[in-house]
């Protein structure tokens, strides 16, 4: 053995009890984000392109119900006795809210664009889940202190929601707009990134579905983030 690797600190991940509780969040983050991504199709050829016909207001009080609805609603549902119904209804809320962004990107210029608005979904998609990963492997190996991005996200959590929503209906335009883009990407990535540490060293073995839901949720704001300034750079 070298004298380096005799004082290098040994790296090893969560327990196996800790894994298996973390299978289990797998599992249900994906059937999670699985039922989203039915409802966001379906909410995209059926939902939004009614709600769209009322105008702009109703397409805004649309997407912010929807938010509401997986954001609180359902998160008080999971953390008490209703928890698959609430893992449901987020996914549905979330799905709800997607078709709108969905319809905006593939619709965006007409018919000739519609290749254009796959790509964008796509490269959203691929940043999201390589992001994720990467954040994954991080704080596999590392318990992080995150309490000032914790402070940071109760602050700035609901100001955020309601401002993607508004400004997807009535986009700021300009550099601002595009900054303001950014910045929300920043803060769902930072989201991201605490809650899956919090999941990974913190929650209790018992609570799964609250892991799944809080990881689907964070991914999802994140991918919304990345659609709306890649609509916008667009």
């Amino acid at each position: 053995m070298s004298v380096a690797s005799a004082y290098a600190p040994a790296i090893s991940g969560p327990s196996e009890a800790r894994l298996a509780f973390l299978r289990k969040v797998g599992v249900w983050t994906f059937l999670s984000l699985a039922a989203t991504a039915v409802v966001a199709v379906l909410s995209t050829i059926f939902i939004a392109p009614v709600v769209y016909g009322f105008g702009r207001f109703g397409a805004m009080v649309a997407i912010l119900g929807s938010f509401a609805l997986s954001q609180y609603v359902a998160r008080n549902m999971i953390y008490g006795q209703q928890k698959l119904p609430g893992l449901g209804l987020a996914a549905v809320g979330q799905g709800v809210s997607f078709g709108f962004l969905l319809l905006s990107t593939l619709s965006f210029g007409g018919a000739e664009a519609y290749s254009e608005g796959v790509r964008i979904i796509a490269t959203a998609m691929g940043i999201t889940a390589a992001s994720a990963l990467g954040m994954l492997v991080y704080v596999w190996f590392n318990k992080s202190d995150l309490s000032m991005v914790k402070a940071g996200l109760s602050i700035m959590g609901l100001p955020m929601l309601v401002l993607m929503g508004v400004s997807f209906i009535f986009p700021i335009g300009g550099t601002f707009g595009l900054i303001l883009c950014a910045v929300f990407v920043v803060a769902s990535g930072a989201s991201l990134l605490y809650r899956l540490n919090t999941v990974v060293h913190e929650f209790d073995e018992s609570m799964h579905l609250e892991a799944a839901y809080e990881i689907s949720m964070s991914l999802l704001v994140l991918l919304w983030n990345l659609i709306s300034l890649l609509n916008r750079r667009r």
